[in-house]
């Protein structure tokens, strides 16, 4: 049984109105795509400027941390930086400790040589 020209025309018809309507679709799909790829363009290009941003500034911190180091430097050249302050502190340290332990380590052996005198000198007394 061969369909009637009519029924044949009805066909083709909803034929063509579903793929002009899955077309549509795809159509909307794309556009969609599109300004959705759009939005992620534009969020890389603002996270490349953030980086370049950050590295501008890191860079110019640098320099105006140089450039202070070298202000300062140049109108007190007689400061030591913390670090070498610090060394320097250690070291004065050391040092008067050594002393400390010296005398200390003195005065034991004059107090034990007069107190070793003071001894002897009564053994001869007849004290002990």
């Amino acid at each position: 049984m061969t369909d009637s020209p009519k029924d044949e025309l009805e066909k083709l018809q909803k034929l063509r109105t579903e793929l002009e309507s899955r077309l549509a679709a795809i159509d909307e799909e794309q556009e969609t795509a599109e300004e959705e790829l759009k939005i992620l363009r534009e969020k890389a290009a603002i996270r490349e400027l953030e980086r370049k941003m950050k590295e501008k500034q890191d860079a110019l911190a640098s320099l105006r941390i140089e450039k202070k180091e070298l202000e300062d430097n140049s109108k007190a050249p007689n400061r030591l930086s913390i670090s070498e302050a610090i060394q320097k502190t250690k070291a004065e340290i050391e040092n008067k400790k050594d002393t400390l332990e010296t005398e200390k380590e003195e005065g034991q052996k004059s107090e034990s040589d007069e107190t070793q005198e003071e001894e002897d000198s009564k053994k001869r007394l007849g004290f002990f």
